[in-house]
């Protein structure tokens, strides 16, 4: 991913000086660029120029990390991938200007590739926006409907994937593109329900119980109030010790919520996957990408819950 991260520290250049060292900071604390990669394996099998794709990939990712840089201002996060977060380092006013410096750049890059492209990835950012007052308006609420929670998911996280499956197909004006987004959301879908179950386990990488303490209804909590009340997840909430914490936990992997959960993800993984294969390019690198992320995921989860 060498040339990725490359592309994207050039995308940072002619920027105000801060904004650059900011930008820097973010792109080389790492992370999965597991939605640039796929943009780049679509990229491949369509046969599109490597530094269209980089373009691409880049403007994808750039998004992504601008909204990461604004959930940690609203949710206050002390780290994220193992760094101090923009908002503890600089402060929540430059890094909510950080996050809108780069949704700009990202902007940028595509209407400069093509503008008719600005319009579809404009609205990708919009639903991620709405995604997230919708969120923020139900945050702390344990009674949350599958139909909100989807609706949630689909918009904060599953409309990015879709746009990185289909922007290399909508910028060679390919008349598949749509069924490459609906595979993408698919994919954001079981990779917020996996985000959501990592939440409750140790040793993914994820501070334990960090949605659950902010009041982020997931699908493993949903399916557990459903079956049997949310009365004694209230009474957790009020006391999060760590006892406490771990007997909701105990008690969520014994009503296999989990287990469900992965489940459901797997589904729509298949059902991807499925739509992939049945479009005219070559996707078996796209099929394989996120076949090998799933799986090492499911394997995480089973190895921390052993």
């Amino acid at each position: 991913m060498e040339s990725l991260d490359e592309r994207l520290v050039e995308a940072l250049e002619g920027s105000v000086e801060l904004a650059k060292k900011i930008g820097e900071y973010i792109i080389r604390s790492g992370g999965k660029r597991i939605r640039p990669r796929i943009t780049l394996a679509v990229s491949k099998g369509l046969g599109l120029d490597e530094n269209d794709a980089l373009d691409l990939a880049s403007a994808i990712e750039l998004i992504h990390t601008a909204s990461l840089v604004h959930d940690d201002v609203i949710d206050l996060a002390e780290k994220r991938r193992n760094n101090p977060t923009v908002v503890m380092r600089w402060g929540p006013e430059l890094a909510v200007l950080s996050g809108d410096f780069l949704f700009v750049r990202a902007l940028r890059i595509i209407a400069k590739k093509k503008a008719a492209m600005v319009d579809y990835v404009a609205k990708a950012v919009e639903d991620m926006v709405k995604g997230e007052i919708l969120q923020e308006a139900v945050r702390g609420s344990v009674h949350l409907d599958l139909d909100t929670y989807y609706e949630i998911i689909d918009r904060k996280t599953g409309k990015l994937f879709g746009a990185a499956f289909a922007l290399p197909a909508y910028y060679l004006e390919k008349p598949y593109w749509m069924e490459l987004d609906k595979a993408g959301t698919l994919v954001g879908r079981a990779f917020q329900i996996v985000d959501d179950v990592l939440d409750y386990f140790p040793g993914t990488g994820k501070d334990r119980f960090k949605d659950l303490l902010n009041g982020k209804a997931t699908l493993p909590l949903i399916l557990y109030t459903e079956r049997y009340g949310s009365s004694f997840v209230e009474k957790i909430l009020k006391n999060p010790s760590e006892e406490n914490l771990l007997n909701l936990f105990e008690r969520m992997m014994n009503a296999g919520v989990f287990e469900e959960s992965l489940k459901i993800a797997r589904g729509y993984v298949d059902g991807a996957l499925k739509l992939i294969g049945d479009l005219p390019f070559d996707g078996s690198e796209v099929v394989r990408l996120v076949s090998g992320y799933f799986e090492g995921v499911f394997k995480r989860v089973r190895t921390s819950g052993s």
